[in-house]
């Protein structure tokens, strides 16, 4: 997975292209792991200052020939969601920041929290991932 920020949006770029497959082997699907990175990852910018009131996401698969669509995170919902959830370990997560037309894109890693999605919060993360759409397609 490619995460990536861009004046003000992110972009997060997955290879596969069937993301209803099983994630870990259990009931969560790879979409709904795609989706709580996205949200880690704005809880983590948000907590760290760098967002502010939050970002929209393009989320590709296919390795970006498969447009998921555009998620708007709000620091408050990415607050609410880690609150309702919990943190786990934390993992080193690469996103890759834009220079603009001036430079070279730079790449940084962070150790970013994971959701705590495990037991009985899966059927309600599945639940909430089904009624959270895109804003546009």
């Amino acid at each position: 997975m490619e995460l990536g920020f861009d004046e003000g949006f992110g972009s997060i770029v997955v290879p596969e292209s069937d993301t209803t497959a099983s994630a870990y082997g259990g009931r969560l699907r790879r979409y709904d792991v795609h989706i709580a990175k996205m949200f880690e990852v704005t809880h983590f910018m948000c907590q760290q200052g760098n967002l502010t009131p939050g970002i929209t996401w393009n989320y590709a698969a296919g390795g970006g020939r498969i447009n998921m669509g555009s998620f708007e995170i709000t620091c408050r919902l990415a607050n609410q969601i880690a609150s309702a959830y919990g943190l786990g370990k934390s993992e080193p997560t690469n996103v890759t920041f834009s220079a603009g037309e001036v430079g070279r894109p730079a790449v940084r890693s962070f150790n970013i929290p994971i959701l705590d999605i495990t037991g009985d919060k899966v059927p309600r993360w599945v639940s909430f991932v089904q009624r959270f759409q895109p804003a546009r397609r």
